[in-house]
């Protein structure tokens, strides 16, 4: 009988070991049937693409799509569901209609699309085009133009260099820039892979670039108002002829709002340029009706989890996240519905197999990125802790890790880990299975300007994931072609399901990742 109880003994434990360590193939084994085999990603991106779309901040059609979001993820089947406010003073800001004309010396439609919370024309306005190159010295341009601009249209910047377009407009990672963004030692090197200025700062970069960039022309717009100019051109060198008009960043509710200011394609920009050069004056013809308002409830983030399963682990959480908000040209499909769509089919993945992860998964569709990250911001500060101080939050310690998708719609192809060495071993596991898709390439540098340098600041392990960049830095970010015809199916399911299979297994770990020293 004692021999007979000690094989059985023996023979249980046998099988345990082998079910523990069948498991993970298993689950793995659901996740890719649900995400390759009954994938609903691309139905997402369309919806968020042509009927939610576009989602700038502060906008009803940020909330209308919100609402749409939550009540997918409700439908799914996730244990909670709910918003975040983020801000009072944002405003939203809608194009009601516009157009933009040269009327002389020769009839021609200019390409043109306004930024974002300028003021309306109050109807159709006529005026001669004058252009100011150099407004960076606001002195010399008072100076030159002080009491010359009443009734003018001002073209504001430089031409465009010439780009006969000799090199493709879309791109993979070649297997050399891969390679050389894996020998990397520091977090910010000169990056291959281009996507790093160094260590960010959070909030003493954020108040640089805000002073530097996003607001450096009010003063520049103040004057024209004051000298009672009736609009603006300006241009950013996409070719051929992308228009990529942005904000004016003016999106507070006590910042003063520009006079009507149009982005314009380069070609159109170059032609008003060389007409001022030859002493022509082009008379351009314009209207914008466009409304400001402010609705605070708009401003949400939207947020949903899937309940541990562990009785200890399920009071922490593996964040998943992608910012929601949009430019206002085009439907935001790239920038960032893909991110957004990708996310949420991972959260439908994990919860559709049926597999019960240890920890709570928690998914953030972020609000006000294109401001300066406002909607997690707003979310770090209330639950982490109050930036500029050294106090934390216990909630700081319940995040295991934080994965975000901000870089277009193209294929995953590993993750940048942000300095974070001790996480290299870690997610090598954990992507062994997806080799052959080429997702498990992995850098120390460091990548920025999206809402993971937010869990950075916070020192929770924050990661973003390195993308092929397609057609997104020559196309589609911020510009009027950010539309579904640039998302890729293939590119977007594979992400979807790699991550899904990487947070599932985060949430399994005995521990959670390691942070940055």
């Amino acid at each position: 009988m004692k021999i007979l109880s000690k094989i059985l003994i023996v023979s249980f434990l046998f099988l345990g070991f082998a079910a523990a360590s069948q498991y993970l193939p298993q689950a793995l084994s659901k996740i890719n049937t649900e995400g390759f085999q009954k994938s609903q990603v691309m139905n997402l991106i369309t919806d968020l693409s042509d009927v939610y779309g576009p989602r700038l901040t502060g906008t009803d059609q940020y909330y209308t799509a919100a609402e749409w979001a939550k009540k997918t993820l409700e439908n799914w089947g996730m244990d909670k569901v709910y918003f975040e406010k983020y801000c009072d003073d944002c405003m939203g800001w809608e194009v009601k209609s516009f157009n933009v004309e040269m009327t002389s010396p020769a009839y021609m439609k200019i390409q043109a699309y306004p930024y974002a919370w300028t003021e309306s024309s109050n109807g159709v306005q006529t005026g001669d085009l004058i252009w100011i190159e150099n407004h960076d010295d606001l002195e010399k341009v008072k100076k030159q133009w002080s009491g010359k601009l009443k009734g003018k249209t001002v073209l504001i910047g430089s031409a465009p260099k010439q780009n006969m377009l000799f090199e493709a407009l879309a791109t993979r990672f070649t297997e050399e820039q891969i390679k050389e963004a894996e020998k990397s030692i520091k977090p910010a090197p000169n990056n291959p892979l281009g996507s790093s200025i160094g260590d960010v700062d959070l909030i003493e970069d954020l108040e640089v670039l805000f002073a530097n960039f996003m607001r450096k022309d009010d003063a520049f717009f103040a004057f024209l108002k004051a000298e009672g100019a009736i609009g603006m051109l300006g241009t950013t060198p996409f070719f051929p002829g992308v228009i990529h008009p942005g904000g004016t960043y003016n999106f507070r509710e006590k910042d003063a709002k520009p006079l009507p200011y149009f982005a314009i394609s380069p070609e159109n920009f170059g032609k008003l340029k060389r007409l001022t050069d030859r002493q022509i004056t082009p008379k351009i013809k314009f209207n914008l009706d466009s409304e400001l308002y402010l609705k605070p409830e708009n401003n949400v983030n939207i947020l949903a989890e899937i309940t541990g399963s562990d009785p200890k682990l399920k009071n922490e959480v593996v964040m998943i996240g992608a910012h929601f908000d949009s430019w206002h040209s085009a439907s935001g499909a790239t920038d960032n519905g893909a991110g957004s769509a990708v996310m949420m089919e991972v959260m439908r993945i994990i919860k559709a197999s049926g597999i019960k992860p240890k920890r709570t998964i928690r998914i953030a569709l972020w609000g006000g990125e294109e401001q300066g990250y406002v909607g997690s911001l707003a979310y770090a500060e209330n639950h982490y802790g109050k930036v500029k101080q050294t106090t934390r939050k216990k909630e700081v310690e319940k995040i295991s890790a934080y994965i975000n998708m901000d870089n277009g719609a193209g294929q995953m192809r590993g993750i940048f880990l942000q300095g974070n060495e001790a996480a290299r071993p870690i997610f090598q596991q954990m992507l062994a299975p997806y080799a052959h898709l080429d997702v498990n390439n992995l850098t120390i540098e460091n990548t920025n300007f999206t809402d993971h340098d937010v869990f950075d600041y916070y020192k929770i392990p924050g990661f973003q994931i390195i993308q092929d960049p397609l057609n997104y830095n020559t196309i589609t970010h911020h510009t009027n072609l950010d539309v579904l015809e640039y998302v890729p199916e293939r590119d977007i399911m594979v992400n979807a399901t790699v991550i899904a299979a990487l947070v599932y297994q985060i949430a399994q770990e005995d521990l959670r990742l390691p942070r940055e020293e």
